[in-house]
């Protein structure tokens, strides 16, 4: 079994996997801890959940916050025993890096064409729909050519309500009618629908580039609000980034997917 980690700017999710299957996952805030408040909440949840540590096999993490690495490589050594993988653009991880400079693309973002590549195929857009929106596109034959980072729906309405003094916080959620009639249904309308609109210019811009069409993944914690309503098929995989670091530290794994 296969302990992945994955810390966003906003929430870290935590899951076991069996193969490139979650079984269990966990979510907390991403706030600063110490080693020992990551393995106290670790061991609360391996318990609740009836996780037999011993099955531990290896342990990943794709962090966008460094200073929360350290402590929670240490709290995994603690309560697993494992010494987690640290995915980073300087290495091999199933795929290849095509950017001009591969050390700065976002771990996550590694983990997101992984998983893209190894449990869906090539050619692919991973859309994360995060504290930012990020598009990431892999070829068929699973090199990593780049993408996009836009603000997020959660950090553009945030920060809407907080540079423009007038208007007021409102829910992020799927409004009836494009149209609004008051001032929260105004808002409600361009984050929800300017959402959709960026995903759906960006990805038709990339299949431009691209000289085609291609699979279109949805993930990240806003994903299944704004999927349905993009004009194009795409497939749901809340997953994703988590079963991308299983792929990218089990080279048997990746074979296997690959051999199907």
């Amino acid at each position: 079994m296969i302990i992945g980690v994955d810390v966003g700017n906003t929430t870290t999710a935590l899951a076991a996997l069996e193969g490139a299957q979650v079984k269990h996952s966990w979510r907390i805030m991403t706030q600063e801890r110490t080693a020992d408040e990551y393995a106290v909440l670790f061991s609360s949840m391996f318990d609740r959940s009836g996780v037999r540590r011993a099955a531990w096999g290896a342990a990943g993490i794709c962090s966008v916050v460094p200073s929360e690495v350290r402590p929670i490589a240490e709290a995994l050594v603690s309560v697993t025993g494992l010494r987690a993988e640290i995915l980073d653009g300087t290495r091999d991880w199933g795929v290849v890096v095509e950017t001009d400079n591969p050390a700065e693309v976002g771990a996550d973002r590694i983990a997101n064409a992984v998983g893209a590549y190894y449990e869906h195929g090539g050619p692919a857009i991973v859309v994360d729909i995060g504290t930012a929106t990020t598009f990431d596109v892999v070829s068929a034959s699973g090199h990593y050519r780049g993408g996009a980072i836009a603000p997020g729906m959660l950090a553009g309405a945030k920060d809407l309500w907080t540079r423009a003094r007038m208007l007021p916080e409102v829910e992020i959620r799927k409004p009836a009618r494009t149209i609004g009639r008051t001032t929260v249904q105004c808002m409600e309308s361009g984050i929800f629908f300017g959402t959709v609109g960026q995903i759906e210019g960006v990805v038709r811009r990339m299949w431009q580039e691209m000289g085609g069409e291609c699979l279109v993944l949805m993930t990240g914690g806003y994903a299944p609000l704004v999927a349905e309503h993009l004009p194009f098929k795409t497939v749901l995989d809340v997953g994703l980034t988590l079963k991308g670091i299983a792929y990218a530290i089990d080279p048997a794994l990746r074979q296997r997917a690959k051999a199907v």
